[in-house]
Formats: structure tokens, sequence, C-alpha cells
């Protein structure tokens, strides 16, 4: 039994690398979006220059970049907490390799909180945007609103994952 569930673990380990196409599906995601960005940031710049635009739409038109700006962080992020788990000191041991010195500083409580505090950043711009793109009669009143609540839910789910983090510290 304890060679079959070795077996089973060397598997399961060796499986590990199978995540590469992952990493490599959000690595394109990320140049997806700064293409996005990129073009809607031409866009931009063309009306701010040569049309006419209303303050409000630039705003609205800002925090719409700012927002694949952050949607492209927390991809990075999620990229960034998988590759840190399967790289470790050992792989530079054996190659002739200097190990990353961002790699000592990267834990999963750390990438845990910046996940959250980028969600959260999303979360808020994707309200305020809400809220400054509509005009306030009842039904988007209630669209704020539920968006609000959203947000809420995000900070409480990011205080809590600190809080437990927290606690669990304590008692080591």
């Amino acid at each position: 039994m304890e060679k079959l569930l070795s077996g089973v673990g060397s598997l399961l380990y060796g499986m590990r690398f199978t995540m590469l196409f992952f990493y490599v599906g959000l690595v394109a995601i990320i140049f997806g979006i700064l293409g996005k960005f990129l073009l809607e940031t031409y866009k931009l710049m063309t009306t701010l220059l040569f049309g006419d635009l209303e303050k409000i739409d630039l705003i609205i038109k800002v925090l719409e970049l700012v927002d694949m700006t952050m949607v492209a962080q927390l991809v990075w992020v999620v990229a960034l907490a998988g590759v840190s788990l399967f790289v470790t000191t050992g792989h530079f041991d054996k190659k002739d390799m200097k190990k990353p010195d961002w790699l000592d500083h990267v834990n999963t409580y750390n990438l845990k909180l910046k996940l959250a505090f980028a969600i959260i950043s999303i979360s808020g711009v994707h309200a305020l945007k809400t809220y400054l793109s509509g005009d306030l009669n009842l039904e988007n009143i209630q669209i704020v609103t539920m968006v609000a609540v959203i947000h809420f839910t995000f900070v409480l789910s990011a205080i809590g994952i600190s809080f437990a983090e927290r606690l669990t510290r304590e008692k080591m």
C-alpha cells in the first residue's frame, strides 16, 4: 500500500509541469489585455486631441483603463503565485543559475492578500465607474447598491483572510 501511495504521490508531483500550459495561457491573456489597453489608449488620446469629450466621459474612460491595468496585475499575481509554488531552491542548486531575489519574499499569505486587495481595487474602480456612469433613477440606484454590496463583501473577505492568517501565525 505504501508503494502505491508513493507512486501516486510521485505521479501527482510530476504532473505539476502540466500547469505550465495554464501559466502560458495567463501570459497570453496579459498580452491580450495589453493590446486592448493600447487600442483604448489610442482611441482616448485621439478623442482628447481631435474630438469633443465630456468630463464625466473622460473620467469613465480613464477608469476603464485603470480597470484593465488592475485586471492584468491580478492575472500576473495569480501566475506568479502558481509559478512560485513549483520553483524551489532545489531547481537552482542543481544548475548554475542564480535564484531570483523575489522568490525569497513570496509566500502564500502575501500572495493571498495581494490577490484579495487586487480584487477589492478592481471592484472599487468598477463601483465608482457604475456610480458615475448613470443617472440616479430607481433602477440605477439598485444597480449601484448591488455593486456596493458586492464590493463590501470582497472587503469583508479580505479582512477575514487577514484575521485568519493572523490567528494562525499567533498559534505557531
